[in-house]
Formats: C-alpha cells, structure tokens, sequence
C-alpha cells in the first residue's frame, strides 16, 4: 500500500445562502474541484430559534447532480416533477438536474414553529457530458439504508460508494465514494483509495494530522492521484467526510446554477430557464 501525499490544502470560505452560515470547502481559490465534486457547502451547526424563517426559494439546476446530507434538524425538497420530500437526520436527498429542474429547500415548516438544531453538507457532483441532458430525477435515501462501520476507535457512514464490504444504495453515473467519518482523539485511521481515483477530506470538527502537516476544522485537502491509501491521525476527536472518485476529466464551465462543458451550453441553459422549457414552481 502507497500513502498519498497531499497535493492542496485550503480555508473554506464563510457564505450565507440566504440566513444560513455555510462554510464553502468547494470551490476555493486555488481548488475548483476534486472530480467529480464540484462544489462542497457544509451548514455548520446552528441553533435555529422558534419562528424563524429560513427558506431557499425555487431557483434552476442544470448539467449536475445536487446531494443534501441531513446530520441535525430536518429539511425539505420540492420540485417542478412532483416530489415532496422531507429528509431527517442521516438522510440523503438525491436531485439529478440534467436538462433542468426548478426546486425550493430549507427547514421545514414544523422545524421552525419549534426551533432546533441544524447541521448539514450539500455537494454537487458532476455529470458526464453524455448525461448532462438526462430527464430530472430525485431519490430520497433513509439513514437506515446507509450502512455504517463502526468500531471503538472510527465510524463510517457509507453515503456513496463501498467501505469495507458494505455498499451503499446510492447509485451514481461515474464510480466515487462520499463518507463520514468520526475518529477518537489519538487514533491513526486508514482509508484505501484507488489508484487514479481523485481523493479529498474536508475537517467538519476537530484537528488531523497527515503525513507533517496539521488540518484544522474548516480547512479541505486535496491528495495526490498516486497511492492506494489515504492515512490521518486524530489529534483531537475528528469528524470528517471524505470524497473522490473517478475522474470524468472533462472541462467544467458553470455559472450560477448551471455546470456544463462550455459556455454556449450555458447560454443554452439560461435560455430554456428563462423561456420557461425547465417549468415553473411557486413555492
């Protein structure tokens, strides 16, 4: 087994999307993707007080496939198809945009009569140029359909792909893994990656070391394609998720809401949005 060195380390920026404080790990300055992840928002925890109103309203997709990982609270989908999904703790709700599809998101309404906690990591992840034009679709996915390894020092929620025997539901386009990790402080943890498989770990909680370089909470790393293991040691009680997969190695042209392979597709895109071709919804 060869250890991977780290090719980037980098800050998350601090954005609001709407009232809501995310840390954005994708893209940053000098790292645009770890293919086929394009974009990495982490809501970090917050304490939502009783009556509030936090609300993503309906807004476009297009070109790429939208993954909201629920840790605390609860929170809704809904679409111009017809779906009408609320995802619960260790939930994931799946949207592939494709041609193009109008949704809304946030809290749901019963969350935010009473208030709570909420937490959650929304990803995007790049589709082939081949299935940028597939019809939308949504899947929603139980914390109880995801399988966990679990044992007295690590635990490995497999949201995408497989960990040790256990494999995950979720069916993707291109071959990757997406899963979340805690380690007890003190604790080395070894992850196995493919051999030119891209690999990335972003700190939600916590501080790692890998190889001679400490990892604060906050911060993503980009490794190296060359190695068959990605290894860490928790300096503190660590909660990360780690991601990568098969390079598409395509080129990715997005704006806004809309990812494609060049900017006459994204023309394309805000052209059938705006002319309506993607459809309407009003809440």
């Amino acid at each position: 087994m060869t250890t991977r060195i780290i090719n980037t380390i980098e800050d998350a920026s601090i954005e609001f999307v709407g009232a809501n404080k995310v840390k954005r790990a994708l893209p940053t300055r000098n790292l645009k993707q770890v293919d086929p992840f394009i974009f990495i928002d982490h809501m970090v925890p917050a304490t939502v007080p009783a009556g509030a109103s936090i609300r993503i309203p309906p807004h476009p997709h297009a070109g790429f496939e939208v993954v909201s990982y629920i840790i605390d609270g609860e929170f809704f989908h809904r679409d111009n198809k017809g779906h009408d999904q609320i995802a619960h703790p260790g939930d994931i709700n799946w949207m592939t945009s494709g041609s193009g599809i109008i949704h809304s998101e946030g809290p749901t309404e019963q969350f935010l009569e009473k208030g709570g906690n909420l937490e959650l990591m929304q990803v995007w992840i790049n589709l082939p140029s081949d299935k940028k034009r597939l019809e939308p679709s949504f899947r929603n996915y139980p914390s109880a359909t995801l399988p966990v390894v679990d044992n007295e020092t690590s635990r490995v929620k497999v949201l995408i792909g497989e960990y040790e025997g256990k494999t995950s539901p979720v069916t993707t386009h291109t071959s990757m893994y997406y899963y979340h990790i805690n380690v007890k402080a003190g604790n080395t943890f070894t992850l196995p990656v493919k051999d030119g498989y891209t690999a990335g770990l972003y700190v939600m909680e916590g501080k790692v070391k890998i190889l001679a370089d400490e990892i604060q909470a906050g911060q993503v790393v980009q490794f190296a394609p060359e190695g068959t293991q990605v290894v860490f040691k928790a300096l503190e009680d660590v909660t990360l998720i780690a991601f990568g997969g098969e390079p598409i190695n395509e080129k990715v042209v997005s704006y806004g809401p809309f990812v494609m392979n060049s900017f006459p597709e994204i023309q394309e895109a805000i052209a059938n949005f705006e002319a309506g071709k993607m459809g309407e919804l009003t809440y």
